[in-house]
């Protein structure tokens, strides 16, 4: 498997560097416009756009003219904004909206399953960003019901075609017109509408990916069609969407750490036996050593269409909807020791600098084997209608909108082996290492222990309301005023239900029963496996299921992880827009007043429960100023300050409870947090030096009070894998106090001649916290280069970042959970066969990077995974 991955990998970048020879007719160019124009942003009355929509009556081409409209964009755009743009229909880079977002200045994506997922603007956390379609929430359900993965307020990235997106802005400073929630930045995704494209448009692209850890592959296929009348005041659009990925991740896990000889702890299963471990010595040490294998099948489908009439320049209407189903089945087994409670059975624990770094286990110490499959479907749709008026100097629009999102998780069916024989373990660095004294292809010396099935129903919908006026006026610098309303109401909520399934250690049902076959030769390759740690018995997955649907006949409702949440949002805006001859800008304030209505259940004792009603509102003024001054016509300067507001994730803020009894962790709500407050800077210096080129720098302040941390701390609940109490690490939001992070981005752009060019962009970002801990997802160092090349018909870009570690939450013992530095190495080249074809080869992930997670100090790994290369061979139409 090594040699496939490398001979894949080879030729890419060697087919980049063929790429590099053609000769060929140079791709035109836009130029840079040298008028200051309002952003395109779709919330605004379409009449203030007129300046901005020349940009797309422009045909381009090409890599360098899609960063050139970037450019354009961002440079007359009246706040701090950086943009990507599809160069023409279809041609939106990379396949999901936040890898394409890490290209940019500022920003970071955490890629846990090997997607991009959870964008991080600006040293914050992804919860304080969010992502709109059209400047409108869109719903968004969680297919995990995984307490590590939790709801946030901004919808799947993976939902819209290539084709569909024409632009994605990133505000980086607020407006008042722009709706609040965001502390570090709004990304606004704008579609295409079919009076801007030519009449019959007809687009799509069909592709192939594999991926080398699973070696599998899976086609994809995407088309749209737009139509208008010859008179360009009636337009339909349509496109349709298939998707599947193949996801397979293997890696190694550490479940937990304890303290030896704790003085709060008297378990005495916790006590080593004293010529092992002395009365008097203390350190951490791990509770079990894990290889995992993740499988999972993710499938789209999806719908989205547009409607358009604009009978004059006066009024304009348009209707535009989404519709998306997706699956994410997957299958998750786990072969480990565990240690947790059988520190009796301790041969020999050694230790340096206080961690125990290696120790064995005798015959009388468990091993286990889990299997879950779970089912999980997600239902997602939106639909929108949106009027627009305009007369003599003044313009008005009003929207209305109603999205919804369900699903979740349909069905998960565990079950749990469990073995003896002892093991002997060590640390390893970032690579953990297991080896059992007892043969793990003996299918027969595993018995059946526990067994569970639960589901998780939830939804997300929202209905709102918008009115939007703006007037021109001729007050001194002052152009335009605008003022509106927006009303909104949100449903979150799931219903859990929960089998209470008997132990199975009488059973007489082996492993051997249910053997599902062998690990595969290459199992753990990256990750240092030893002994016979990566080779194992697995478990049937269609067997699982049928063998728990006879333990059970009944799934009562679990009343501790079911909630209910409303929230009603009021908000009312006014804003005044200036400008001079070399500046503009905009000042204003936005007035918000948010209702919640929480309900649930709190946990008293085992099935003993009490209602949760609770009611929380606050109100709150969000000024905010940007300001743009042209100092001389190739150079901008830009300051911008702002009242900003976030608000927690829709689950934190409940009473639920989920637990995971095979690794007894969990987490729960808070219906006490408070939302993120924050005072923002920012001032940027962008110089144009060249056509296509840039270089700038941003500076940025942001003071964040009330910010969420996530704590974690040990309770009890009943485990009905076990059928007893257990100890749970539970994970906690709390509200931890004042945060400020401040920091600049550099920004570096430019062609080169010969077709080769380079887009360039690092970011230094500091914080400081009033705890002990540091603000979540703030990578100090982060960059990204992308050189690239096009040339005729032959086009090739090469894109390779790295972030620094970035805490995520507090660990057990008040440790810091730190996911470790990342890589992440992309390639593409294309060739454009005729006006109508062009094929194009990707390289996803090609260093095949280890996603690591660690406990304070690498020297105490949590997990390490290998998600594996993903090439795509597409190609892309257009009639």
């Amino acid at each position: 498997m090594d040699y496939r991955r490398s001979t894949l990998a080879i030729s890419i970048l060697s087919a980049l560097l063929c790429a590099g020879t053609a000769l060929a007719q140079d791709a035109g160019t836009t130029p840079a416009p040298n008028t200051p124009a309002q952003s395109s942003d779709p919330n605004k009355p379409q009449a203030a756009q007129g300046q901005a929509k020349q940009l797309e009556t422009v045909t381009v081409s090409g890599i360098r003219a899609s960063l050139q409209k970037s450019l354009d964009l961002k440079r007359n755009a009246d706040s701090i904004v950086d943009a990507i743009s599809a160069e023409d229909v279809g041609k939106f880079p990379d396949t999901n909206v936040a890898e394409s977002l890490s290209h940019l200045p500022g920003i970071s994506v955490d890629r846990n399953f090997g997607e991009g997922d959870k964008v991080s603007i600006l040293g914050t956390d992804p919860a304080l960003n969010r992502l709109l379609l059209n400047g409108q929430t869109v719903a968004s359900t969680n297919w995990t019901s995984d307490p590590n993965h939790p709801d946030g307020r901004s919808f799947n990235y993976s939902l819209l075609t290539s084709e569909i997106i024409g632009t994605a802005e990133v505000y980086k400073t607020p407006q008042a017109r722009i709706d609040e929630g965001s502390i570090g930045g709004t990304v606004i995704v704008n579609t295409r509408r079919p009076l801007d494209l030519k009449a019959n448009t007809l687009t799509g692209t069909v592709s192939y990916g594999y991926n080398d850890r699973a070696d599998k592959g899976k086609p994809n296929a995407s088309v749209l069609y737009s139509w208008k009348n010859n008179e360009g005041t009636f337009g339909v659009l349509g496109s349709l969407m298939h998707s599947d990925r193949v996801i397979h991740r293997e890696g190694t896990e550490i479940f937990g750490y304890q303290r030896a000889n704790d003085p709060s702890d008297t378990d005495p299963n916790h006590q080593f036996p004293p010529n092992v471990v002395p009365p008097g010595s203390s350190f951490t040490y791990p509770t079990a050593i894990n290889t995992a294998l993740f499988q999972q099948h993710r499938k789209r489908d999806g719908v989205a269409t547009g409607v358009q009439w604009k009978p004059n320049q006066s009024f304009e209407l348009n209707l535009t909807g989404l519709y998306v189903t997706e699956k994410f089945d997957n299958y998750n087994q786990s072969r480990y020791g565990d240690w947790s409670g059988s520190a009796p059975a301790a041969t020999s624990v050694n230790v340096a600098n206080g961690v125990a770094t290696s120790g064995s286990y005798g015959a009388a110490a468990p091993t286990y084997l889990d299997g879950y499959e779970r089912f999980s479907k997600v239902n997602t749709g939106a639909l929108q209608l949106r009027a627009d008026w305009h007369g003599e100097g003044w313009n008005a629009s009003s929207q209305i909108g109603y999205t919804n999102s369900s699903g979740g998780s349909q069905g998960i069916y565990s079950l749990q082996f469990r073995g003896y024989g002892g093991y002997n373990w060590n640390l390893a660095n970032e690579h953990p290492q297991i080896n059992y004294n007892t043969d793990p292809t003996n299918a027969s010396q595993m018995l059946a222990h526990g067994a569970g099935f639960s589901r998780a129903p939830s939804y997300d919908r929202e209905r709102y309301f918008q009115a939007d006026f703006s007037h021109d006026l001729t007050l001194g610098p002052l152009n335009t005023v605008e003022l509106g309303f927006k009303s909104s109401n949100h449903f979150n909520g799931q219903t859990n239900y929960a089998a209470s399934i008997p132990t199975l250690d009488n059973s007489g049902v082996t492993l051997a029963n249910l053997q599902g076959g062998m690990t595969g030769s290459d199992y753990l390759d990256g990750l240092s496996p030893a002994g016979n740690m990566a080779r194992w018995v697995q478990i049937d997955k269609g067997g699982l299921k049928q063998y728990v649907n006879t333990l059970f006949t009944d799934a009562p409702m679990d009343p501790k992880a079911t909630y209910a949440i409303t929230e009603q949002n009021r908000a009312f805006y006014i804003q005044g827009d200036f400008g001079g001859e070399n500046y503009r800008g905009n000042i204003g304030a936005r007035y918000i007043h948010t209702r919640n209505g929480i309900t649930g259940y709190n946990v008293i004792a085992n099935n003993q429960y009490e209602p949760v009603d609770q009611k929380n509102r606050y109100n709150e003024w969000l000024p905010s100023f940007n300001i743009a001054y042209d100092l001389r016509d190739d150079l901008t300067l830009r300051f911008a300050a702002a009242k900003t507001l976030a608000r927690p994730r829709y689950q934190d803020m409940t009473p639920y409870v989920a637990l995971d009894d095979r690794t007894q962790t969990g987490s729960s709500g808070n219906v006490n947090l408070k939302p993120y407050k924050s005072t923002n800077y920012d001032a940027t210096a962008e110089w144009y030096f060249a056509e296509n080129s840039l270089l700038s720098a941003e500076f940025f302040f942001r003071r964040i009070s009330d910010y969420v941390l996530y704590n974690t701390v040990a309770r009890t609940y009943y485990n009905l894998t076990q059928q007893q109490n257990t100890v749970y690490q539970m994970v906690t939001p709390i509200n931890a106090g004042v945060a400020k992070v401040k920091g600049v981005s550099l920004t570096y752009q430019a062609s080169f001649g010969y077709g080769f060019g380079l887009a360039a962009n690092y970011t230094y970002s500091d914080d400081d916290t009033s705890n002990n801990f540091p603000l979540p997802y703030n990578s100090k160092n982060a960059f990204t280069l992308t050189p690239y090349y096009e040339q005729g018909p032959w086009s090739a870009r090469v894109t390779f970042s790295r972030r620094s570690p970035y805490f995520t939450q507090i660990g057990v013992l008040q440790s810091q959970q730190i996911t470790g530095r990342f890589r992440q190495l992309d390639a593409s080249v294309s060739y454009q066969l005729n006006d109508h074809v062009r094929l194009q080869l990707d390289g996803n992930n090609l260093l095949d990077e280890t996603y690591f997670v660690y406990n304070g100090s690498p020297s105490q790994p949590y997990n390490a995974y290998k998600n594996g290369r993903t090439y795509t061979l597409s190609m892309n139409f257009k009639l």
